[in-house]
């Protein structure tokens, strides 16, 4: 595959990137000759607990090839598993005894079954006569003259091409590689397994089916193949994010290329938001060197790319379509999750499933569900957010005029957090009613669309930051060029409120703040006891760093909640 095609087909799949601007982003991604993997899928293979870089993941897979295995690869939309394919279909073709056929059951899903065959025939003829003349075989006119009909109309006669091509070329080893494999019709999906295990297991009479791939977002033992199985031929392989040492080495390329460096922390804190998965750590460093340094050598700091990562979670694309359509299908429970709330992480939960096929949890520390990295999270807040919010910020509010809580051009935000705990006491219940959510999310809903009227009265900015701690949603608003941090988390006991104590200072120490506020809601009385009224707001002391703290009781909230249960 032509550098130009790729960069084209980039720029269609991936949506507003266009292909100018990946192409002079990361130069030396593109795809090296001889059958190297491209960078964009330097993802790693998970096998036995080990990682691989891409070159040696095309060697093994080329290897398990050779060896004539069935196998599949698997992993989340937009993870390179389609380039991954061209990469290995570039290395077979260099090899003289085998031909590669790779197609794509994307369009297939809800075709009849006489149609599926008539078209995947069709291309497999397509594609076996556009490569055989590479391969100079001295049947070639037999060969075509075979291919000249359609090749197969149902399972029996697919084994039957394939016993007849083997006649007419033995040393000829054919690979099936099958991208979007997941999209196979129902009605074609068990016999089609089962003529594979067949085709696998008995090499008599021989046939020149040698390997088969297949490529999806599950792992095929998930797909429902009726009685066939797929554990007796399949090798199952899922790619993996990028690594730290996988994003430093892809974007060392770049400065390389231009000379302009990134500053210190900057790639940590890239992979921090991105957890490394492909698209977004390639979109974000599009966004970076596009359209917020757009030229020149100084150096990429930490303030661009928290611009790049705010550009990139308001930005619609087709990635974060497809995880706010999935994640849409479990919102209540995803809006938990989205809070802290802890689910365990079990496979065969078909929630947790669902969610982890599509990438939008992984799993954390103590078997926990987690969103999978910071910048879904902030995605998936903002699509979930109550289109109500601003008529439940303006009943909490209540006309009420802020504009006296700016003194001398200093913002008092211990005061307006202060009347924000008020409000809630008063009249929290009916902005609540108007949209009623999840308990782990109202505090932080309310407390956003709070916010949101405060800095319009103001003139102000607000927006929120995602960090990777357990809970953590960080609200900033911005005045006379002065970030005031805000930490928010739901309350669940005095130690995990002592540890979202010493995170909070560690954070306001890497912004160079001294300054911190820390909003932590009260959702579940029951669960958690009581707060006493004389604690509600105070100010401590830690590590060098004052934090004003608010303990907002929500349980009067769903007073009507807990009477009906």
């Amino acid at each position: 595959m032509g550098i130009s095609s790729f960069v084209q087909e980039y720029s269609i799949r991936y949506g507003e990137m266009a292909a100018g601007a990946f192409f002079a982003m990361i130069p030396a991604l593109l795809m090296v000759a001889s059958g190297a993997i491209h960078a964009v899928v330097n993802a790693v293979l998970k096998s036995g607990g080990d990682k691989m870089s891409g070159r040696a993941l095309i060697e093994e897979l080329t290897a398990q090839i050779e060896q004539g295995k069935f196998f599949t690869i698997y992993a989340p939309r937009q993870m390179g598993k389609t380039t991954l394919l061209r990469a290995l279909d570039d290395a077979l073709d260099a090899r003289p005894d085998f031909l590669a056929i790779a197609l794509s059951f994307e369009a297939y899903e809800s075709w009849p079954l006489s149609d599926f065959w008539a078209d995947f025939s069709e291309r497999m003829a397509y594609q076996l006569s556009t490569a055989l003349p590479g391969k100079n075989h001295p049947n070639s006119e037999a060969i075509n003259a075979l291919l000249a009909g359609q090749l197969a109309v149902d399972e029996r006669s697919f084994q039957r091409f394939f016993r007849q091509l083997h006649q007419l070329a033995p040393t000829l080893k054919v690979v099936l590689i099958i991208d979007e494999f997941d999209a196979t019709p129902q009605d074609v999906l068990s016999p089609l397994l089962q003529t594979w295990l067949t085709m696998y297991l008995d090499r008599q009479p021989p046939h020149s089916l040698h390997s088969v791939v297949l490529v999806g977002i599950q792992n095929i033992a998930r797909l429902n193949f009726g009685r066939s199985s797929p554990f007796n031929i399949a090798y199952q392989h899922r790619l993996e994010d990028f690594s730290l040492d996988e994003v430093r080495d892809l974007l060392g390329q770049y400065t390389a290329e231009t000379g302009q460096p990134f500053a210190t922390g900057v790639i940590e804190k890239l992979v921090e938001q991105t957890a490394g998965q492909p698209f977004l750590v390639n979109r974000a460093a599009a966004i970076l060197t596009q359209e917020v340094v757009k030229a020149g050598t100084r150096p990429i700091t930490m303030a661009d790319l928290r611009v790049a990562i705010q550009k990139l979670t308001r930005e619609s694309n087709y990635n974060f379509e497809t995880v706010i359509r999935r994640a849409a299908e479990y919102e209540e429970d995803v809006v938990r999750i989205l809070f802290g709330a802890d689910y365990p992480f079990r496979l065969n939960d078909p929630l947790v499933n669902s969610l982890h096929l599509f990438g939008i949890i992984k799993e954390a520390p103590a078997q926990l569900c987690r969103i999978a990295n910071p910048i879904y999270k902030q995605v998936l807040i903002d699509a979930f957010q109550p289109r109500q919010a601003g008529l439940q910020g303006a009943m909490l509010v209540n006309g009420y005029d802020f504009r006296p809580y700016v003194v001398n051009n200093h913002l008092l935000m211990d005061a307006i957090l202060a009347r924000f705990r008020e409000f809630i006491e008063r009249r929290g219940r009916e902005a609540f009613k108007v949209t009623p959510m999840p308990h782990e999310a109202t505090g932080q809903y309310l407390l956003m669309a709070y916010l949101d009227i405060v800095v319009r009265q103001i003139g102000a900015a607000h927006f929120t930051e995602i960090n990777s701690g357990e809970g953590r949603l960080d609200l900033i608003v911005v005045h006379q060029g002065r970030r005031t941090i805000i930490e928010t988390k739901i309350w669940r006991g005095q130690a995990l409120y002592e540890e979202g104590l010493t995170q909070l200072a560690d954070y306001l120490a890497s912004e160079g703040q001294t300054t911190g506020y820390y909003v932590l809601f009260h959702a579940r009385p029951t669960v958690y006891g009581r707060l006493p009224d004389d604690a509600l707001e105070y100010t401590t002391q830690v590590a060098g760093r004052t934090i004003h703290v608010y303990l907002v009781r929500l349980g009067h909230l769903f007073a009507d909640e807990q009477v009906a249960s």
